[in-house]
């Protein structure tokens, strides 16, 4: 693409906020919290409509550098190349790519605003054991769920059949040796509250690291293994492109 062409459209793009993606082969320039470096290469950058600029590589998933939402973005010609400037006014980061061609580029007012629903969160989590509570236990009679105390929310709050309160702590992913303490402090905070000594301490989680395990087990907790519902699953036997040859 002439280099001519391209700033059309990036003016075109900051001025009408829109979003622009581009293949270009450039060099890279980062001022910030710390300084770096790319050398040429061909790259994806996209301007975004509320101007957040990213640039990738073609491999990974993660920008190799980014700017937030509402950079100002500038580009002029330097010696041989095409220097597009990113700048943020808050964060006071720099970006400048250097622009040895541009491969090809594209400009759209895309229409979009919608939230993302997640699923699988550890208040459905906390949701779902409420609502079944053998997967604590058998005898275990759930009383409320988000319980308030002075350190945060109790995710499930019950007790069982021994005459036992007891505390469940939901965490989607592995249980950490800081969510042990947390656990620890919502069973004091419950005994404190309540006047007894007999508050059982249980997490809840797919995994759970060795050495957090170790700590539950030398605090007397137990862990149950709980996987995240979730509700919105993708049909997995749908056919694939090679199923239609």
């Amino acid at each position: 693409m002439e280099w001519e062409r391209f700033a059309a459209l990036v003016e075109h793009v900051t001025a009408h906020n829109e979003s622009l993606m581009a293949f270009v082969h450039c060099k890279i320039y980062y001022s910030g919290r710390a300084e770096a470096e790319l050398d040429w290469g061909d790259r994806m950058l996209i301007i975004k409509q509320d101007n957040a600029l990213l640039i990738h590589q073609p491999e990974n998933g993660n920008p190799i550098n980014y700017l937030k939402p509402g950079a100002r973005i500038t580009l002029y010609q330097e010696d041989h190349a095409l220097i597009l400037e990113g700048t943020h006014p808050q964060t006071h980061d720099v970006i400048q790519c250097e622009i040895q061609e541009v491969h090809d580029a594209m400009s759209a007012k895309l229409d979009d605003g919608k939230k993302q629903v997640l699923a699988g969160t550890e208040a459905d989590m906390s949701d779902h054991l409420k609502n079944n509570p053998e997967l604590i236990s058998n005898d275990f009679k759930p009383l409320s769920r988000e319980e308030h105390t002075q350190y945060g929310f109790i995710d499930v709050f019950g007790h069982d059949g021994n005459g036992n309160l007891v505390v469940v702590e939901c965490k989607r992913y592995a249980a950490s040796l800081a969510c042990i303490t947390q656990l620890r402090r919502y069973v004091e905070k419950i005994q404190e509250l309540k006047g007894t000594k007999n508050v059982r301490g249980v997490m809840a989680s797919p995994k759970i690291t060795p050495n957090a395990k170790t700590m539950l087990e030398d605090w007397g907790f137990s862990w149950v293994r709980v996987e995240p519902p979730k509700r919105l699953l993708i049909n997995r036997n749908q056919k694939t492109l090679g199923d239609w040859g």
